[in-house]
């Protein structure tokens, strides 16, 4: 087997880069194919929930069912403006189930594999969970700003990971949480949170034309729900004792180790929009 002629690096600099490209076209197209970009890429994480954690096959009922729903669901509430209020429905029961999972994350210990033997009995458990906050994804694309909300949510979520990564192997010292993700330190945590929250105040201000000191704080606690999010799925793979959600995406892993941060702090970060958008004068 012959080995890559590109290292680890440059294989994830490559393909951060066609992925910005990709984004970036789907920008440019519009929202309809923007949203298109979003399904698809949504339906490649419950595809890796449903055969990577639950073993299922792609020729499996269970499989073609949950994809299914999928799509039939993000399809009609994100296309279809009749459909609105189902949108933040979604909205408010993807913050209660992330709720959920913050406090699996903290109060159930690894040992327990909770969500492991969960799915033993419901083989599509996983899979619900990351579906059902991209059900109301479509939110974002409301009014002229969506390209705006859109490149903020990532900022934000972009600024944690580099800010984390940045201070934490610079002047990392004490470990944040060594059970589920040993790598990640107490001084990246914070410096992540504090890249975010500037990053995402700048943005707001430069893009939106409205500043107030404690937007700091608030972009800031959107960092830290990334986080949250990325520790989330840490734990859920050590449950599983699996290293990526797949190897689709050259040096990354899988499209779900790319963006579960993303994914869990999405229905936050709409309130967090809708609020500071009540606040344009």
């Amino acid at each position: 087997m012959s080995e890559s002629k590109f290292s680890n690096t440059q294989l994830r600099i490559i393909s951060a880069l066609v992925m910005v490209i990709l984004v970036v076209i789907g920008v440019m197209l519009g929202k309809f194919w923007m949203l298109g970009l979003c399904w698809f890429v949504g339906a490649l994480c419950v595809d890796e929930a449903l055969h990577q954690f639950s073993g299922l096959a792609r020729n499996h009922k269970k499989y073609f069912i949950t994809l299914g729903i999928y799509s039939m669901f993000f399809l009609t509430m994100n296309f279809i403006d009749h459909f609105d209020l189902s949108r933040r429905m979604f909205l408010a029961l993807g913050v209660f189930v992330h709720l959920a999972l913050i406090f699996y994350l903290f109060k159930f210990p690894l040992k327990d594999k909770v969500i492991k033997t969960k799915s033993l009995e419901y083989p599509t458990i996983i899979a619900y969970l990351i579906m059902i906050p991209l059900f109301s994804f479509g939110i974002y694309f409301e009014g002229e700003m969506w390209k705006q909300n859109l490149a903020l949510l990532l900022l934000v979520t972009f600024g944690m990971d580099t800010g984390a990564w940045f201070f934490g192997k610079n002047f990392g010292k004490r470990k944040l949480y060594p059970e589920v993700s040993p790598k990640k330190t107490v001084e990246g945590f914070i410096g992540g949170f504090i890249v975010s929250g500037i990053l995402g105040t700048v943005f707001w201000w430069l893009f939106f034309h409205n500043f107030q000191w404690y937007y700091v704080f608030i972009f800031a606690l959107a960092g830290i729900i990334s986080q949250a999010g990325d520790l989330v799925q840490s734990k859920i793979k050590r449950e599983f004792e699996i290293k990526d959600s797949s190897n689709l995406i050259p040096g990354h892993g899988g499209v779900y180790d790319r963006i579960d941060s993303l994914i869990f702090l999405s229905p936050f970060f709409a309130l967090i929009v809708k609020y500071l958008g009540s606040n344009l004068t």
